[in-house]
């Protein structure tokens, strides 16, 4: 017996001895053996259970008390609640009473409107099946008919069946059967046994021969037919699928095992051993075999390809005019490549060029001869495909083309070409009608030409990288140059020689890397990417030479002893440089050559490339050249200003010569107008300091009648040297010059005065010049105006040309300049004419007045 929480007294709270008792899982009998299995006394355990009998019986007159006294206290309680249900039993009952009476009055009903009810159900059952069996009636009658049509079209003996009429009877026979339950019909399965399902088998036959041969003939006529009939019975695409992976098959046991390494080298044993030649001529090796059955394969996938490109043709032709439900829009095409998701003809080619790769790639694999024929001959390779396979990938002509030609045709749009650079819509010069924008051409290069062009490309750029590397060769070892050293110490041998024979490479290894180029061009003519590709890389490899020349032009022109006119013997690494320069230029004019042949030109983007490097070594000569030329131009000058008028001319002389004999006769380029412009700069600076510095006495006038002839002849033999002529105002400057230096100055005063046009080509400048050293020299006995003023000749040279002079704007006036003119007694009309001409050259500003001033002043002499 269990004692429950519930009945907890207050007596009880508090006594632990109660504890397990008024636990809820508590067991009276488990307790009472627990008790009497003790180890306790007999009294004890007597004791014990006394003890909680006597708890238990106070505990329970307590609670007695306190249930009655809960009783009396809420006995209003209690009765008020059993009034409340009695009321309850009174409503319970009537409603039961109601409910009785609906349960009475729905049973009438069910009872009254049953039997209609039953009627109408059977009624209704009874006119489904009449529809039904109405329905089967109308749909096997249908099918006889069809039946007896079909029997009519494909007749079983006499007259010509029509097949295609026939094909369209079947789908729809196929269709009532499928559509209506005619299974079990007795005349429905015998018909569909014996002429349904014989005729169907044969129409079907009978369009897969139309199909076969007529592809086989390439007859269109009869493919037409053949598709025609498997359209209409529904199973075009299926039939198609299924002539394609023959055609796929087939190639593929022709193709596999063909270019194997082994098989190859069978081959070449077998036809060796039939060689009957007695100095073996007719004897091959395994590129001959290669090359061979190569040749077979493409020629196997070509006969193959014109069969399915003629299935495609007629497929794109062909729409369904007899079905009302079809699309007056969409041609067999559409409807075979929505099921087998491309066109006819790009699928097939695309399995066709994986078996060929696959081969190839495996027998390149598996044999290094193998692939160095291929790469070595890659052009070959390319022209095994095209112009033979143009057909099949000439998309202007009906070749492969997909479905995804219009979104690819769409990218390359927004995103440009390939990353070869190469124009994909450029046409191969084997094959015009073939672009590699076509998506055949760009399956077979993506696929299968695309690692052998690669490594094709590398070989030529390495070739042509060595022929560069060879007019460069590395520096020797130290020892060598300790030995060179050596051996030009005992010939009396300048070192500088030695390093400007090995600074300037050889012409003949220039024109090697010209004919390397041109030899690579050559053997990629045929192919527009490929040529292209190997003019990128001919650029290149021309960059690394300019590079490396333009490297040792600056190292040679750091030395300031390269370009100096006044040396006694001209420098080594002078001809060095020109070298250098005529190197780049004898590249230039090879690639010129290379941009225009004679016989085949190249494809418009590989002369495009070249057309580019020709530009750009254009430039490089000339600005070369520029900073050779000038750099000789600012030595000459600094030599001519730098000396005095007793050795001007042979200065003169000794530098025109060095740049003619040391620059202009060796160097290739042509740079007329630098040149030109260089002969009138000494001509003007030669008149220049004649009229400016020198004193014009008895015997220099002598000599420079001697020496302006000279000087006229230096500049022209200089100019000639690039056909140039010099005729230009400096020229005539200096041959009008020499009539000058024998006038008075009286008729020099009216020379400036009227200046008519025989003099027209001395500056008025010059004639300025003229006259004050004239003046000063007639005065002060040989006295120049830049000794009377205190300043040395290359100030007073750069004050007249208003660089390099003072900037005062009285500079003749000042009271060092007052002072040094009156210890020098210069008479009135010379210090006035002499102080006014310089105060107006220094301005630049020559007007009439001053020519009234001249001549007023010589007039006053």
């Amino acid at each position: 017996m269990a004692v429950g929480s519930d009945i907890v007294t207050p007596e009880l709270v508090g006594k632990h001895q109660f504890d397990e008792l008024l636990d809820p899982s508590f067991d009276a009998t488990h307790y009472a053996h627990e008790l009497v299995r003790s180890r306790d006394t007999m009294e004890l355990k007597a004791d014990k259970i006394s003890s909680i009998m006597t708890d238990l019986s106070a505990t329970s007159s307590s609670l007695d008390a306190r249930m009655r006294a809960t009783v009396l206290g809420t006995h209003e309680q209690i009765l008020e609640q059993v009034l409340g249900v009695a009321s309850v039993d009174v409503t319970l009952e009537q409603v039961e009473d109601q409910v009785r009476e609906i349960k009475q009055y729905m049973h009438a009903l069910r009872t009254k409107i049953r039997v209609p009810y039953g009627q109408a159900l059977e009624y209704t059952r009874q006119a489904r099946n009449l529809q039904l069996a109405t329905r089967h009636v109308r749909a096997t009658s249908k099918f006889m008919q069809l039946v007896r049509r079909l029997a009519v079209q494909i007749p079983e003996s006499g007259g010509r069946p029509d097949y295609a009429l026939a094909a369209l009877t079947l789908v729809d026979i196929e269709r009532l059967v499928n559509t209506s339950d005619l299974c079990g019909i007795d005349v429905v399965d015998r018909a569909l046994a014996t002429e349904v399902t014989p005729r169907r088998q044969q129409t079907a036959n009978e369009a897969n021969e139309m199909l076969v041969g007529g592809m086989r003939r390439q007859h269109q006529s009869d493919v037409g037919s053949g598709l025609q009939i498997l359209f209409n019975l529904g199973i075009i695409s299926n039939a198609v699928d299924t002539r394609i992976q023959a055609s796929i098959a087939a190639l593929h046991t022709i193709i596999t095992g063909r270019i194997d390494p082994r098989a190859l080298h069978i081959g070449v044993r077998e036809h060796n051993a039939r060689a009957t030649a007695i100095d073996g001529r007719d004897m091959v090796g395994i590129d001959t075999i290669l090359w061979t059955r190569l040749e077979d394969m493409i020629d196997a996938v070509l006969a193959s390809g014109l069969e399915v490109r003629v299935l495609e043709r007629v497929l794109q032709r062909k729409r369904d005019v007899l079905r009302v439900d079809a699309r007056v829009d969409a041609s067999y095409l559409d409807v075979v490549a929505s099921k087998l998701g491309d066109r006819v003809l790009a699928l097939w080619w695309t399995k066709v060029v994986d078996t060929i790769a696959r081969e190839i790639h495996a027998s390149c694999d598996e044999s290094s001869v193998v692939r160095q024929i291929l790469t070595n001959n890659y052009p070959r390779l390319v022209q095994l495909f095209l112009p033979r396979l143009e057909p099949l990938l000439a998309a202007r002509l009906g070749g492969v083309t997909s479905v995804r030609d219009l979104q690819s045709s769409v990218a390359s749009v927004l995103i440009g070409d390939d990353d070869t650079g190469c124009a994909g819509d450029v046409d191969l010069a084997q094959s015009p009608n073939v672009r590699y924008s076509d998506w055949g051409m760009r399956v077979l290069w993506t696929r299968l030409l695309s690692v052998f062009e690669a490594e094709y490309v590398n070989k030529a750029a390495s070739r042509m990288d060595d022929s560069v590397a060879r007019c460069f060769p590395a520096p020797p070892p130290a020892g060598l140059v300790d030995a060179q050293s050596t051996w030009a110490q005992r010939h009396n041998t300048k070192s500088d020689e030695l390093q400007a024979v090995s600074t300037v490479p050889n012409r003949k290894l220039v024109a090697s890397v010209v004919r390397s180029v041109g030899t690579e061009l050559e053997m990629a003519k045929s192919d527009a990417r490929l040529c292209t590709m190997v003019a990128r890389a001919a650029t290149r490899a021309i960059s690394s030479f300019v590079a490396t020349t333009k490297e040792r032009l600056l190292s040679v022109m750091d030395n300031p002893r390269v370009v100096d006119p006044c040396a006694a013997t001209a420098h080594p690494m002078t001809r060095s440089v020109i070298g250098l320069i005529n190197c780049v230029e004898a590249l230039r004019v090879g690639i010129s050559e290379l941009c225009q042949p004679a016989d085949q030109p190249l494809t418009a983007p590989a002369q495009s490339v070249l057309c580019t490097c020709r530009d750009e070594l254009q430039t490089f000569i000339d600005a070369q050249s520029d900073v050779l030329l000038d750099a000789a131009d600012r030595a000459i000058s600094q030599a001519l200003l730098d000396v005095d008028n007793s050795s001007l001319w042979s200065h003169a002389e000794h530098a025109l010569q060095w740049l003619q004999t040391q620059v202009l006769e060796p160097l290739d380029p042509r740079r007329s107008s630098r040149v030109h412009t260089m002969t009138d700069s000494y001509l003007t600076l030669f008149v220049h300091t004649v009229c400016v510095t020198m004193s014009l006495t008895e015997t220099a006038k002598l000599r420079l009648v001697s020496e302006l002839p000279q000087l006229e002849f230096a500049c022209s033999q200089a100019a000639s040297t690039m056909g140039v002529r010099v005729t230009g105002d400096a020229y005539k400057s200096v041959r009008q010059m020499r009539p000058l230096l024998f006038m008075t100055s009286r008729e020099l005063a009216q020379v400036l005065g009227e200046r008519g046009a025989e003099w027209s080509s001395v500056s008025e400048l010059d004639l300025l010049n003229h006259v004050v050293c004239r003046v000063a020299t007639e005065e002060e006995a040989a006295c120049v105006p830049h000794e009377l003023l205190g300043c040395s000749r290359r100030e007073w040279l750069g004050g007249v040309a208003g660089s390099e002079f003072v900037e005062s704007t009285d500079v003749c006036r000042n009271k060092e300049m007052l002072h040094l003119w009156d210890t020098r007694n210069l008479s009135a009309s010379c210090r006035a004419v002499v102080c006014e001409c310089l105060n107006r050259m220094l301005k630049h500003k020559l007007a009439d007045d001053l020519v009234a001033l001249i001549q007023a002043a010589l007039s006053m002499k």
